[in-house]
Formats: C-alpha cells, structure tokens, sequence
C-alpha cells in the first residue's frame, strides 16, 4: 500500500511539473515610425530531439529569417530571468512618442501565456529598477540570437 501510494505521489508531481513547463519563447521588437524595423525571435523546443536542442528562428526587418539552435540550459537561463521581470509592463519614465516596443511572451505546455511589455528601452535601462530585469532579458535573448543590442531599433547607446 505505501508503495502504490508514493509511486502515485510521484506521478503526480512529475505531471503537474510537465504541465506548467515553458514549451516556447517569442521575443518581438519593433518601433512604428520605422517601417520593416522589427525584430522576432523565437524559442521553441525540437521534437523528437535526443540532445535536447532548442531550435531559435530569427527574422529581422527584410532579412531572410534563419534558424540556429541553443542548449536547454540557455533556454532555461532565459526563461529563469523573465522569472525575476516584476512586473508585466514596465514603467518607462520619459514620454516618448511613437517610441520603440518590446514584447516577450511565454508559452507553457498548458497553452497559458505569459506577457512582458516595455518601451523606450535604452542602455539606461540597465541600471533602472523597474527596468533592469526586461533589459537583462533581452540581452540575453539577442545575445543568444546572434544580433547586437544596436540592432534593436531605437535603442540608444
């Protein structure tokens, strides 16, 4: 009877941790006075995929999209960071018009979606503390897609 009874318990928990799992990340950027300005990029496990890859497609502006892959744990280290974002939006302090948008977007395997918003983000930002967590995210998110900082448009240096 105790053996049926942890072998339930066990199933249980390894199945509530499978649901709440992250299956895919985007990551969109774009500012609307600049036409075929944006970035997305996008994070999505590889299917039947014995080295656990993450396969990344990426398309900016006009470009021809590509696709790279990463390692699970980059993925898990992007993931673990929009974990520390407080908040869904973060608080911009200057008026800015028509500025530059950011949005990331999580997916678990239950279909629930998780939304960060930012605007104007700068390198500023990076020491602001209502937007030193989205800013972190971000860079590792470019960083890990092969792009620079710079290339996110209106980001001021």
């Amino acid at each position: 009877m105790k053996y049926k009874l942890l072998i339930a318990l066990i199933v249980f928990i390894n199945s509530s941790f499978y649901a709440q799992e992250i299956s895919k990340i985007e990551f969109h950027h774009s500012n609307s006075l600049i036409t075929f300005s944006s970035i997305d990029i996008t994070f999505e496990p590889i299917k039947n995929n014995t080295k656990e890859k993450i396969k990344i497609r990426v398309k900016k502006g006009r470009e021809n999209e590509y696709y790279s892959e990463i390692s699970k744990t980059k993925f898990f280290k992007i993931y673990n960071a929009c974990m520390k974002i407080k908040n869904d939006t973060v608080a911009v302090k200057n008026n800015l018009v028509d500025g530059s948008a950011t949005n990331i977007t999580l997916y678990d395997k239950s279909g629930t979606k998780t939304n960060y918003y930012a605007e104007g983000l700068t390198k500023e930002s990076r020491d602001n503390r209502f937007q030193k967590d989205f800013w972190y995210v971000t860079k590792l998110i470019i960083k890990v897609a092969g792009l620079k900082m710079e290339d996110l448009t209106g980001y001021k240096y």
